[in-house]
């Protein structure tokens, strides 16, 4: 790719206008060559230093905030037709004096920036304010009479994503997984919140932070890591010596009791306002002490000291997974983690008694939905793992995770019975992705409304109530068919394979022996099994449950391994 390109392309994602193949195309070009990813960086610095400098002369009021280059796109070309744009005037103008008029004005002015720099390719680093000349104090929070804080209006800011074991202070707390404008106490466990602006921030009890607005957060005391897609660029940390202002980052930020403040960058880069002091930008894999003369290095950044959507997400499966596996109505449990001792067994967890444990054929161990955990990756012919569920069930629930890599032919086993005899329970994925499923000699259904997405962790779930002949499947929580039958039809599995269909064929062989001459007999028949529809991606749990689950209950499941990148 040529100079001129990667600048339209880079221009245009700043406009909000890049189509879904200039996105990839932009993803592309950013992975393959630095100079494209400095480029992108240096425009990016621009317009969050822009975004700084105008949320800090304009103070904290939501109706005058800046719009953002999506909003301004479709006012600039009457606004500039009328007006001068100074650029300046983001810096200098006061709350008072900025109306709707010379927020167009200023949102101009942001895009033409960037777009300068993309133009010339050059980019010259102006004086960076200090605080004290851009960055005002915090508006105080409203108190009430007890001196407690109180949330500063009611608009939501920003949501719980996921959390464990997570407790808030009465009073501190926020209603219903909605977090507004406010201050919040948390005194165990840990959570992720998502603000609107789209960055994930992960906070470890305890700590106290105030909730801003989309694009600012004040940590008072704990740890917090902050997560920030394009969305987000700009996003702001304040800490009682410092304001952390990402440029395209991830990174990390801890406040002791005593007011210690360390940063850790774990990708990209910030920039670190001090009052009196000069912004410095603090590139990946830095970790640093911020005190209100300074910064002081450490000696690496500290990946493990703070928590993330994924690891939270693990912790709360890990939970789950052990309440699963002592329930009594666990029928069967795979977690698909490796047994050391034998690796070519997938160990039952469950305490039903029945012991199923599979035996794995090919396959490789690899990793699962988070990065400690187990899943096997069926990839080549005859990868499958096979297992014998006796007995026969009134009702039950089937539960499993799968990342389906590739559609190699018509249909793709999940998890199915040897042939199909009466009762016995087949699924199966069709090449567009959509489900093949059934109980023989009771119903069938052929489906492609809700499909298993190719590359992405998929949650399956079938819940069948053979007692009042009615059968539910779900896909990620969702409800995906549901059928009824009129038969009476019983339950049963019986030899099974998962990731593969197996189908019982008599082959003739040849005898010889004089025995068999003597008594006329020239060949016999023997059993053996062929496996077609063999699935080719990853499978990480698989269970069985006493019972149909309803709704709510498969939400649950989901909800409990959903946790991941």
């Amino acid at each position: 790719m040529n100079e001129q390109p990667i600048h339209d392309l880079i221009e245009k994602y700043f406009l909000g206008e890049l189509n879904e193949n200039e996105q990839a195309e932009l993803r592309l070009a950013l992975e393959a060559e630095r100079s494209y990813r400095d480029r992108f960086r240096r425009a990016a610095a621009i317009d969050a230093q822009l975004r700084h400098y105008w949320n800090e002369d304009i103070g904290e009021d939501e109706n005058s905030r800046p719009f953002l280059p999506s909003e301004a796109r479709s006012r600039l070309s009457s606004s500039i037709e009328s007006e001068t744009i100074e650029p300046r005037s983001l810096v200098t103008a006061s709350p008072q004096t900025i109306d709707a008029r010379w927020r167009t004005i200023a949102a101009a002015a942001s895009l033409l920036a960037v777009v300068g720099v993309l133009s010339s390719g050059v980019w010259k680093a102006s004086p960076e304010p200090t605080v004290a000349q851009s960055q005002p104090e915090l508006t105080t929070a409203p108190q009430s009479v007890d001196d407690e804080p109180v949330t500063q209006n009611s608009s939501e800011v920003a949501w719980l994503v996921t959390g464990y074991n997570h407790r808030f202070n009465d009073g501190l707390s926020p209603l219903d997984n909605s977090f507004e404008k406010g201050d919040y106490e948390l005194t165990d466990g840990s959570i992720t919140l998502r603000f609107d602006s789209g960055v994930d921030v992960s906070i470890e009890a305890p700590a106290r932070f105030t909730v801003v607005d989309s694009l600012r957060m004040k940590m008072d005391a704990g740890r917090a890591r902050a997560i920030v897609p394009e969305t987000g660029h700009g996003f702001v940390i304040q800490t009682p010596t410092a304001d952390v202002e990402d440029l395209g980052t991830e990174f990390g930020v801890y406040v002791s009791e005593e007011q210690d403040v360390e940063l850790h960058v774990f990708a990209g880069e910030v920039n670190v306002h001090t009052a009196n002091l000069p912004s410095r930008r603090i590139q990946e894999d830095t970790a640093v002490h911020l005190t209100s003369v300074g910064t002081k290095h450490l000696s690496s950044t500290d990946d493990v000291a703070f928590t993330t959507r994924s690891k939270i997400g693990y912790q709360r499966w890990l939970a789950d997974s052990t309440a699963r596996r002592e329930d009594p109505s666990t029928l069967l449990y795979f977690d698909f983690e490796p047994d050391a001792d034998a690796p070519t067994l997938l160990r039952d967890r469950s305490q039903s008694g029945l012991d199923i444990d599979g035996q794995i054929q090919g396959c490789i161990w690899a990793t699962g939905r988070w990065p400690n955990k187990g899943a096997l990756l069926l990839e080549r012919a005859g990868d499958r793992v096979e297992l014998d569920v006796p007995g026969t069930f009134d009702a039950l629930t089937i539960s499993g995770w799968v990342q389906v890599n590739r559609f190699d032919q018509a249909l793709q086993a999940f998890f199915n019975t040897r042939d199909w005899q009466s009762g016995e329970h087949h699924w199966n994925i069709q090449r567009n992705g959509g489900m093949s499923v059934g109980v023989s000699h009771a119903y069938t259904i052929h489906s492609a409304q809700k499909k298993v997405p190719l590359g992405r962790w998929t949650h399956l779930v079938a819940s069948i109530d053979a007692q009042k002949q009615e059968a539910t499947y779900y896909i990620d929580g969702e409800l995906a068919q549901q059928r009824q039958w009129e038969n009476t039809t019983s339950l049963a599995f019986g030899p099974c394979t998962i990731g593969a269909f197996g189908t019982t064929v008599a082959d003739p062989v040849a005898v010889n022996s004089d025995e068999q001459a003597s008594a006329g007999e020239s060949s016999l028949h023997v059993e053996s099994v062929r496996y077609n529809r063999e699935l080719r991606g990853r499978i990480d749990e698989l269970a069985i449950f006493a019972g149909a689950f309803s709704a709510e209950q498969v939400k649950e499941l989901y909800e409990a391994g959903n946790g991941f990148d």
